[in-house]
């Protein structure tokens, strides 16, 4: 359906200021108040079918500003005399606002304001009749903001000429789009979109889709008007547009059924640098698709890198752009880079989980996060099979769920939200790797076959649509019956969301009577720290088991399944181990829940790990698992640290990075709640531990010429890092000889991936001159990698007064990267335990700017580091006491404290147990 557009005109909005402040007055007092809100979500009578968008952004000459029109295509679905939408720190021009269909031109009676869930309401003369099409056109603008969010100012000083260049980019998930214009800003409401923008000719216009049509400006001088292709169907926060002078560093043409064009903006200095992301894009979007064979159904997409941005990357269709930070890859380490390509990868498997198919509420945000990690990591290994990096990342993940998890207020990662705050929430680490991890427990125990046939027909049916968690679970649902995977009468989505509908996971308690080959099974929900005694869930446990004698750890699909609610369940295995042989329940870890075994079996897997060179053929995974479960369950007093010692003796045979890796990270958890004596011996036991396996590796100063494999570099950067840490000399001085060299004439630069190791060392055994030396390689630095290593490095110096001059630096910053590097230092100091008290002070007196300057989750991250090293109790009402007044502060506190108490009991009543086992094997 036609209508016409008013044109936009530069004056309008000041022309209207006065009507604008007035009416802003009016919204807000209460006994004007006509409607009655009781609840978050918008009213269902009206749906959005199309908007014609229309934005002029002012840059330069005073304040950044933008001001535009929207003309909404609304559909009655029911009569309503009222339309609300969404609008947020918006001027509405009230005047000029109109509802008219094909018939008619209503009138607006008077308007109201929700500010709590930024509702806005016009109250119509007359009622929408069900079954009609209206058009509601409204006139807004706003000052470009500096908060990364909504339609936001950013900018960039050319290095050569010094001169300040202006940018102007949207980033509207979760709830930014209300910010820009009016609209329906909910991810159900889908429209097609057209959008129009306005700027000077100095700079270029993008949005979704490519430009059909530019125009001169019909009143203002030198500025014009470009018109982009209609958008197809989609969720308001994946609109995007942006005015900017960026260079296009590369354009390249993918494989793609409509072979997409990828073009790639940024500021000058960095287009000469190597850039991974512009190859790498369209190979992925090509493997993606094949993946799931369905086409990506735009012509081009714009790699927009933004100076600053609200996180490390936006999906937006058609444009998708990224923090400038993670892609700079002068001197970047090969952890960053797998980090960096992994951000990359799950911004285009969004395309298809979040874009394509997008869930119907924020509270199924890991619906499309949780699809987007896991399918990322697959990514990686599809594009560079020989570097494994998915099974490192998922490794990461596991052992940070088991740890988070444990606790006895984790929340559901499906839960409800409400306001913009609560939805933002949910946009944490906590959701995306669980979810990812949920992800991979239904492609493990499905199988390959039915999982993908599931993913595809599921995008498949809901392209260009809505989606909850259950319609997805429903997708595989069919096809696992046809396959005989799971019985007729079995209700996968019953069974899934028993572990997404609630937080927390089971430890299975596994019997073996070895005399029938039969085995119980009992669940109860795993929970360490206070505030256990009262709480009882269960799950449906996929159960897999793997015998000693036939140890084939890929048959992950379920034989069986321990049901929710349950009793205990015996069961007579089709392949029984023989009483000699060890039973290994959860092979690959494919599904994510802890395991005890009986006393007999314990000994029969410690036996094969320490006398097997070949570790009686356990996947690594599960050696790993191993390792970690056992300690877990020492924490939770069901069994004893005597057990957990003498399995980790296995590890002077271990050739595994993973096993290593979670062992060190379990140990240095406990270690680090210990004094005293008890301390010391724990620093004896670390060194020698870590010497079993020092010697495998060349010198770190050999590490630096030779560099070695990029898969063998975090098994090096461990053992190197604990190395120095715990005071191995040779460690020690190739550390001082590497960073030092350029005073005795060698010039050795130090790699990437072993820098920030390397200058730990050095700062925490050195003194002012290192100190002064690594502070000013970090201020002469410009780029965020380098910056990154430095402010790492510069956290393990064990000086207060030297650190504080560098975290009053970088957190006085307006530069959000150099900011940044303050949360890098403090946790590495926290880490090393030696200024606990002083950084503890530091964060207390500096709480206001703190939570100005930083995220909910950075702030969460900061005070759980805090709490995992403070050991007196009065140290905890200290902490509580001064931070209970700030309200960003609130979440992050509750979840410290809840970690520092479960901390305490653990040194109340388990460290006694765990440093006597550990004594005897020093």
């Amino acid at each position: 359906m036609g209508y016409s557009r008013t044109p936009l005109q530069s004056s309008s909005l000041q022309n209207d200021m006065p009507t604008l402040r007035i009416l802003g007055l009016i919204l807000l007092v209460p006994g004007l108040a006509w409607a009655s809100y009781d609840h978050y979500r918008l009213p269902s009578a009206l749906e959005p079918q199309h908007y014609d968008l229309r934005v002029l952004t002012h840059l330069d000459g005073g304040q950044p500003r933008f001001e535009g029109s929207v003309n909404i295509r609304l559909l009655a679905r029911e009569a309503t005399s009222n339309i609300t939408l969404h609008a947020r720190n918006l001027n509405l021009i009230e005047n000029r606002t109109s509802v008219t269909s094909r018939e008619e031109t209503n009138c607006v009676v008077s308007t109201e304001k929700v500010d709590l869930y930024d509702f806005y309401t016009l109250k119509l003369c007359r009622e929408l009749r069900a079954g009609e099409v209206y058009q509601l056109e409204m006139h807004f603008g706003a000052e470009l903001n500096d908060s990364n969010a909504g339609y936001y100012r950013s900018n960039y000083t050319d290095t050569d000429t010094k001169e300040l260049h202006h940018i102007a980019a949207t980033q509207f998930s979760p709830t930014f789009a209300r910010q820009a214009f009016p609209c329906f800003d909910e991810p159900s409401w889908k429209a097609t979109f057209a959008i129009t923008l306005g700027f000077h000719k100095n700079y270029t216009g993008f949005s979704n889709t490519p430009v059909q049509k530019k125009l001169p400006h019909d009143s203002l001088e030198d500025y014009v008007w470009w018109e982009y292709e209609p958008l197809l169907r989609t969720s308001t926060f994946l609109v995007a547009y942006s005015v900017h002078d960026l260079t296009n560093a590369s354009t390249v043409e993918s494989k793609t059924s409509n072979r997409v064009t990828f073009r790639n903006w940024m500021q000058p200095r960095l287009v000469d640098q190597k850039q991974f992301f512009i190859q790498m894009a369209p190979r992925t979007l090509e493997y993606l698709e094949e993946l799931f064979n369905l086409s990506y159904p735009l012509r081009k997409i714009d790699q927009l890198i933004l100076p600053h941005h609200r996180f490390s990357a936006m999906e937006n269709w058609g444009l998708v752009t990224f923090s400038e930070p993670i892609h700079i890859p002068v001197a970047a380490s090969v952890v960053t880079q797998n980090e960096n390509e992994a951000t990359l990868a799950h911004e285009y498997v969004h395309q298809w989980f979040g874009n394509m198919v997008t869930m119907r509420w924020w509270d199924d945000l890991w619906l499309k996060e949780g699809p987007s990690t896991y399918f990322g990591y697959l990514v990686l290994d599809a594009l560079q099979p020989q570097l494994r990096r998915a099974e490192g990342f998922i490794q990461k993940d596991l052992a940070k769920f088991f740890k988070m998890d444990s606790g006895s207020s984790v929340p559901a990662i499906s839960k409800e939200v409400t306001d913009p705050n609560t939805i933002l929430g949910q946009f944490s680490t906590y959701v995306y790797e669980k979810g990812s991890l949920i992800v991979r427990m239904l492609h493990r125990t499905l199988g390959s076959d039915v999982f993908f046939s599931g993913i595809r027909s599921f995008l498949k049916k809901y392209n260009l649509q809505n989606a909850d968690q259950k319609e997805f679970f429903e997708a595989f649902q069919e096809l696992a019956v046809s396959k005989k995977v799971i019985p007729e009468d079995f209700d996968l989505n019953k069974a899934m969301e028993s572990w997404t509908l609630q937080g927390g996971y089971p430890l299975v308690t596994l019997t073996r009577n070895y005399e029938s080959g039969t085995i119980s099974l009992i669940q109860s929900r795993f929970l360490l720290g206070p505030g256990k005694e009262n709480i009882s869930s269960c799950w449906w446990v996929p159960l897999s088991f793997v015998r000693q004698e036939a140890s084939n750890f890929s048959q992950t699909i379920p034989e069986s399944w321990l049901e929710c609610p349950s009793s205990e369940s015996v069961l007579q295995l089709s392949d029984p181990p023989g009483p000699d042989e060890w039973l290994i329940l959860n092979p690959q870890v494919s599904s994510i829940f802890r395991v005890n075994y009986d006393d007999r079996n314990w000994l029969l897997i410690a036996n094969s790990l320490k006398n097997d060179p070949s570790f009686g053929g356990i996947y690594e995974f599960n050696r790993a698992q191993l390792l970690d479960d056992v300690s877990a369950l020492a924490e939770a007093r069901i069994r004893g640290y005597d057990q957990v010692f003498d399995l980790f003796e296995y590890l002077k045979n271990e050739t595994g990075y993973h096993p290593w890796n979670r062992a060190v990270q379990v140990l240095n958890r406990r270690g680090a709640l210990l004094t005293g004596q008890e301390e010391v011996d724990f620093k004896t036991y670390m060194k020698k531990l870590i010497l079993m396996v020092y010697g495998r590796f060349p010198k770190l100063a050999l590490a630096s010429t030779q560099p070695p494999s990029p898969k063998d570099v975090p098994f090096q950067r461990l053992v190197y890092s604990q190395a120095c840490r715990f005071g191995v000399k040779d460690c020690l001085f190739q550390a001082r000889w590497l960073t030092m060299s350029h005073r005795n004439g060698t010039q050795l630069e130090v790699s990437s991936n072993f820098r920030d190791v390397a200058y730990c060392s050095v700062l925490e055994n050195g003194g002012q001159e290192e100190f002064s030396e690594v502070f000013q390689l970090f201020q002469s630095s410009t780029n965020a990698a380098d910056q990154r290593i430095w402010a790492s490095a510069l956290g393990c110096c064990p000086n207060f007064e030297l650190l504080e001059q560098f975290l009053n630096l970088t957190l006085q910053s307006n530069e959000k990267p150099i900011s940044k590097c303050y949360m890098l230092a403090v946790k590495q100091a926290l880490g090393r335990r030696t200024l606990t008290s002083q950084t503890a002070e530091h964060i207390i007196s500096h709480a206001k700017l703190l939570g100005r300057k930083f995220q909910t989750k950075d702030l969460t991250g900061l005070l759980v580091s805090l709490a995992e090293n403070l050991q007196r109790p009065e140290a905890l009402e200290e902490l509580s006491a001064s931070l209970k007044n700030f309200k960003e502060f609130e979440v992050p506190l509750e979840k410290a404290l809840s970690l520092a108490k479960t901390n305490q009991q653990w040194q109340k009543e388990c460290s006694g147990d765990f440093s006597q086992a550990l004594r005897k094997r020093i």
